[in-house]
């Protein structure tokens, strides 16, 4: 449930054999005056100077820095599953977490920070739930492209979709591709994963949402911090199938209408070349694209015309609509996800 975690410890001392990396101030040349030298912690004859300290290992960031207005303050960020399990697919549970939380400060303590990770506070959580769809990602950008939620911006990065404000995210995307970029083997993981989570970004906004902040709150609070996920996602699955079928008919009209006032009675042959276009860049990319020409093409001025050509005809469209890359209505892949959210 729990994947990425970001601690604020209140209380730590740190042994005089500490491995923590300090990074000095920086400075103006001429004259030699530190720009950000802070006292950092206190230690046997004296004061650590510098614009912070760091420490990363396999499981964990811990860092210090000072802050304006509240002094130097220590942060850790780790995420639950990765030392748990190695890896962040699966979910760690109640227990489970608790053992992870043990193994790190045990982790801190062997580098040479103390503290008790269970009087510190949760400045940010990140809770996820795995969706097992029966189509590739790219099937449900429709889906995602026409989902809205509360004071939140929605962005598009393809297999990613986000809805955000400054203090909470929803994100889905693509889990065997996010896989991939960081060099994991196809097929580590089921195929067709849609990883779903749900970010609280600062102390005030986990404390309103979740009632409360403190990690040893965490075993009580366990079943609260799951509802909260699967609420948020609910939130935005808020449609019946038949409203979303009413707002998938209106965009496309507006598309229509677009075309048809751009270019006349030939409107509806632009509009369905700009829609393949978009739909080819998207399941192939341009760049596979432009290969595939140049394999059949010998001329490069053609090949450069063609390229040209689909990116034209698909960034007039690219903004108005993402067309599905399967063969099921819209109210169907929809269906399916928000039947798979309230299960989860």
């Amino acid at each position: 449930m729990i994947d990425t975690i970001k601690l604020l410890l209140p209380e730590y001392s740190i042994k005089k054999d500490n491995l923590l990396t300090v990074q000095p101030s920086s400075y103006v040349e001429g004259t030699g005056e530190k720009i950000a030298d802070y006292p950092l912690w206190q230690k046997e004859g004296g004061k650590v100077w510098g614009s912070k300290a760091y420490l990363n290992t396999e499981h964990f960031n811990l860092t210090i820095q000072p802050f304006k207005g509240t002094g130097v303050l220590a942060f850790l960020h780790f995420s639950i599953p990765k030392v748990y399990h190695g890896d962040n697919y699966y979910s760690v549970g109640r227990e489970g977490t608790q053992a992870v939380l043990k193994a790190v400060e045990g982790e801190l303590a062997q580098n040479g920070i103390i503290t008790n990770l269970q009087e510190a506070k949760i400045s940010r959580i990140d809770t996820f739930s795995n969706i097992q769809a029966e189509e590739p990602f790219l099937s449900y950008s429709p889906v995602f492209s026409l989902l809205t939620g509360s004071r939140q911006q929605r962005r598009d990065y393809g297999t990613t979709f986000l809805w955000q404000n400054t203090q909470q995210e929803l994100c889905a995307y693509d889990k065997n591709e996010e896989a991939s970029r960081r060099g994991i083997v196809t097929g580590t993981y089921p195929a067709n994963t849609l990883r779903m989570e749900y970010r609280l970004l600062n102390k005030k906004k986990i404390d309103s949402t979740l009632g409360f902040s403190s990690v040893k709150e965490l075993p009580e609070k366990w079943e609260e911090v799951k509802a909260k996920h699967k609420q948020a996602w609910q939130r935005l699955f808020k449609y019946e199938v038949g409203e979303l079928e009413v707002i998938a008919s209106k965009q496309v009209f507006s598309e229509l209408l677009y075309f048809k006032g751009k270019y006349g009675r030939n409107y509806l042959d632009y509009y369905l070349k700009a829609v393949g276009s978009d739909t080819l860049a998207r399941l192939a990319g341009v760049e596979v694209l432009k290969q595939a020409i140049e394999n059949i093409e010998n001329d490069r001025n053609k090949v450069y015309r063609a390229v040209k050509k689909l990116e034209q005809a698909r960034t007039e469209l690219q903004l108005l609509r993402e067309e599905p890359a399967s063969s099921k209505t819209l109210s169907t892949l929809y269906k399916e996800l928000k039947e798979k959210v309230n299960l989860n």
